[in-house]
């Protein structure tokens, strides 16, 4: 028999003799844990699964340039800024007064919306959908006032004054993709970029073949600069840095910094609650448990005498309380845990209503149960040490005189 089979014997037979006081030990260090893994639990679910949401949401990402028209952005510019690793999308944006547009469905309904330019990559996942220029986008919202659907046709209608004439224009459209609640709110409407040029174009007194347009001046030149773009930072944890990058080029953002800072704050200051909790938690379970060893030693001198008279060394007998104290840290981990794992499902069955599939109000990760286990077992290693120490010396001379 190898020396370490025996010694896992030695300490399974110390554990069933002293089985009562083993198991309290486990409750106490149970009882501890409890309430910290479910602290724990609440942070990752309740504050990870707000900052996921905000994550997810692309209208916490969304940066837009001041509406002055004081700065102008080139293609260079724009392709310097889509190498950003911190920028998931960028696309220039015309004058705000050149995208008013009216939408008129075929049953009559009217709608004036702000069309916005969109490409494949688009967060709000309309670019992959409208990629014609007699293709639209639109948000639910929009789409509700109008009482149109996928595939619906449209028109869209503007107007342009010039030598003192109203010249109306009217484009048919064909619905072609509908962006969800969650990713944009409001009432919304998505083309792609030449389209937009054209309109722009349009109000500026061009002439457009394309467009059925042969009255005004001249085609209109290739645009080489727009006054506005619409850029979406890669995380939420990416808006101040972008937002700060362009101060820096002069150019002033308009973000949801606020509402993210205070949330990222939130967590911040939640985790440092928790690390002063956790640093309290350990001392408790280690004074528990060094109390535990110290009582379980004293009633345990005698048999550790007898343990030396037969042969067993220092070494044994200090490793013994070692084994013993690791095994009811174990104990109390697997108790928490399903005590644990009862009161998660309670909560998040309480909070069921507010969730979407794939979340929770309450939620261990794996790395962090695991971080929860190697700090309860290297608390118990110094209580197991000290009554080591105390068991090796324990003189059996002593003990057995005072049988």
């Amino acid at each position: 028999m190898s020396r370490f089979t025996h010694y896992l014997r030695l300490v399974l037979a110390d554990l069933r003799y002293d089985r009562v006081s083993a198991l309290c030990q486990a409750l106490a260090v149970a009882a501890v844990l409890v309430p910290l893994m479910v602290l724990l639990g609440l942070r990752v679910g309740v504050i990870g699964t707000l900052i996921d949401r905000m994550d997810r949401d692309p209208a916490m990402r969304l940066i837009l340039p001041d509406v002055t028209g004081a700065n102008r952005f080139d293609e260079a510019w724009l392709t310097r800024w889509r190498a950003r690793p911190d920028v998931a999308f960028v696309l220039p944006n015309t004058r705000a007064i050149a995208a008013q547009v009216d939408l008129i469905a075929a049953g009559g309904a009217e709608l004036r919306v702000a069309l916005n330019p969109t490409a494949a990559g688009d967060p709000l996942g309309v670019g992959e959908a409208v990629v014609a220029a007699d293709q639209i986008g639109l948000t639910q919202e929009a789409a509700r006032r109008l009482s149109v659907g996928l595939g619906d046709r449209l028109t869209v209608r503007l107007e342009r004054s010039r030598n003192g004439k109203i010249e109306p224009l009217a484009l048919p459209v064909t619905v072609t993709a509908l962006v969800p609640p969650e990713r944009a709110g409001g009432a919304g409407a998505y083309v792609i970029l030449p389209r937009l040029l054209a309109l722009q174009a349009f109000r500026d007194g061009f002439s457009l073949p394309e467009l059925g347009v042969s009255d005004g001046l001249a085609e209109a030149p290739p645009v080489s600069a727009h006054p506005l773009f619409r850029l979406y930072a890669r995380s939420i944890r990416d808006v101040a840095a972008v937002a700060d990058a362009l101060r820096a080029e002069s150019v002033q953002p308009t973000t949801r910094e606020g509402e993210i800072q205070a949330t990222l704050n939130l967590d911040a200051n939640l985790r440092a609650v928790l690390a002063i909790i956790v640093a309290v938690a350990a001392v408790g379970v280690a004074v528990s448990l060094i109390a535990g060893q110290m009582a379980a030693l004293q009633r345990k001198r005698r048999d550790l005498a007898v343990l030396k008279l037969i042969g067993y060394g220092p070494l044994w007998l200090a490793a013994l309380p070692v084994g013993h104290v690791l095994a009811v840290a174990l104990g109390g981990l697997g108790l928490g845990s399903v005590f644990y794992a009862v009161a998660a499902g309670a909560i998040n069955r309480l909070f069921a209503a507010s969730l979407t599939p794939g979340e929770a109000a309450c939620r261990l990760p794996l790395e962090i149960g695991l971080l929860v286990a190697l700090v309860t077992l290297l608390v118990a290693l110094p209580a197991g040490g000290i009554a080591g120490w105390r068991a090796a010396r324990v003189d059996p001379a002593e003990e057995i005189r005072d049988v």
